[in-house]
């Protein structure tokens, strides 16, 4: 697939989108190499926005926030389907452009860029940007009582690398749909989607200059934006260490609005009246979709007493059949990690549990895959303790960890509970019953029963504990960009 004259042309818009233009850099820019993870090459340099960038992003920003936010609904709901069509038109060099910078399977990369156009169009939050309305209170005669839902501001919206353009999209449909202005920083590995999607909203839409600006960056950019006391609400995907600095940015300066998903070590729950073959492929994808850089990846197993050994040695089978290679290839399973320090933190973490586990073992995997890229083998550790480090923390990476058996519901609910983290859970079971109680009892903010990985738009999606709070997607993050203003009207 020749993709050299895509990437000519992406090179003339790998800077910051200021103010409806790509900017010239001055000599305080840094342009950065991003690296395709595939094949160690250099894929294209991208000029990284600075701190005085978001200045000026906030102040163009604020300038165009009244005329957008009393813009009409219809207006607003014109142009984000508008947006949907352009993502339509250009998927294929989004989808094609999303599989090199992220190392994401191209036809993965087609099903995020399609959801992604669905995100904005009039099956989701375009239908909202018209609707959006209080209430009214009969209740006295004296007075008129109601609420007026309003824009909340100029918002910051940093987004992770592993789903660049699907996040990015969750994020601004509703703030733009409910009258926000918006600085959006995507992730610094991966933010060529995110200045397309700004080139495609700039040609094929009339959106007003300052609505959106994208400042590619470091954690440089990440701070400004959240301690400046000019940005209203900051919604972040990423990981829980920069998600505590943005509260603390937050607290220390105007109190700004927060939104948080911080990932998850989420437990699939396998129960024995279930058909094995169809949870084994079901485990597969929920464990290993994205080479396991998925904040809802299934990373804790557990298996009732009696379908143990028949499930992993299922399993053990299924990952045989797993084909890593060129995410280009429409054959191709999964791609490789997303960088090399990425890549070198999970060859450690695999060294040290196959070196220090004590009673666990090591089904399946462990190794590099080749010479050339970041691949790695999906791994699978089992008979492991509950309290390992691999049991409790994150990992990121195509790495699934199968616990010790349990007996009965109770047992199993209280050990997946057992983490700091309250993402997703994944439930397989025939018995309407069990899967009941254990969706009631699951401190999560997701629960998939008998299937996985499923994030309609019309569902809300976020967690609690320490995977974060707030919401993205559903009615839910409508509320999130909005404020509710109570009035009072002596008659």
């Amino acid at each position: 697939m020749n993709y050299s004259n895509l990437l000519k042309n992406l090179s003339k818009i790998a800077r910051p989108f200021i103010n409806n233009k790509f900017i010239a850099p001055s000599p305080s820019h840094i342009s950065k190499t991003l690296i395709n993870p595939a094949t160690e090459e250099p894929l294209i340099q991208v000029v990284e926005g600075i701190p005085s960038d978001v200045d000026l992003a906030v102040q163009v920003a604020t300038d165009a926030l009244h005329s957008w936010s009393s813009s009409n609904g219809a207006d607003r709901r014109n142009i984000l389907l508008k947006i949907a069509d352009g993502i339509d038109k250009y998927s294929e060099n989004l989808a094609l452009i999303e599989s090199l910078n992220v190392g994401k399977p191209i036809k993965d990369a087609k099903l995020d860029v399609s959801e992604s156009a669905e995100c904005f169009s009039d099956r989701f939050f375009a239908g909202y940007a018209d609707k959006l309305a209080g209430h009214n209170f009969c209740v006295n005669d004296k007075y008129r009582t109601f609420t007026i839902r309003e824009p909340v501001g100029v918002c910051g919206l940093i987004t992770s690398f592993n789903y660049p353009l699907s996040i990015a999209s969750w994020k601004l449909a509703p703030s733009l749909a409910c009258g926000n202005t918006v600085i959006l920083k995507p992730a610094p590995q991966t933010p060529l989607t995110t200045l397309m999607l700004a080139e495609i909203i700039s040609s094929k839409t009339e959106l007003p200059p300052g609505v959106l600006n994208v400042i590619p960056g470091d954690e440089k950019v990440g701070e400004r934006i959240t301690e400046h006391e000019g940005i209203d609400k900051c919604s972040f995907t990423g990981s829980i260490q920069v998600g505590r600095k943005i509260l603390s940015a937050a607290s220390s300066s105007n109190l700004k609005r927060i939104t948080l998903e911080l990932g998850g070590k989420n437990a699939m729950i396998v129960f024995s009246d279930v058909d094995v073959d169809k949870v084994v492929d079901d485990v597969y994808w929920a464990s290993f979709l994205n080479s396991g850089q998925n904040c809802c990846a299934g990373s804790r197993l557990f298996l009732e007493k009696s379908i143990h050994n028949v499930f992993i040695d299922k399993l053990r089978k299924r990952i045989g059949q797993t084909k890593i290679g060129n995410p280009l290839s429409e054959k191709v399973d999964f791609g490789p990690l997303i960088d090399n320090t990425q890549f070198q933190r999970m060859l450690r973490v695999l060294k040290d549990t196959t070196s220090g586990l004590k009673d666990g073992k090591l089904l399946i995997g462990g190794n590099r895959v080749g010479d050339v890229g970041f691949f790695i083998e999906p791994t699978v550790f089992y008979n492991i303790e509950d309290s390992e480090i691999i049991s409790q923390e994150e990992i990121f990476g195509p790495l699934l960890t199968i616990l010790k058996p349990f007996d009965t519901i109770e047992e199993v609910i209280h050990r997946a509970n057992n983490t700091k983290f309250g993402l997703s859970v994944g439930i397989w079971t025939n018995n309407y019953s069990k899967a009941e109680k254990a969706i009631k009892e699951m401190k999560v903010g997701t629960a998939w029963i008998n299937c996985y990985n499923l994030s309609p738009n019309y569902l809300p999606f976020g967690g609690r504990k320490s995977s974060g709070f707030g919401k993205d997607l559903g009615e839910e993050s409508i509320d999130e960009f909005s404020f509710i203003k109570s009035a009072t009207f002596a008659l």
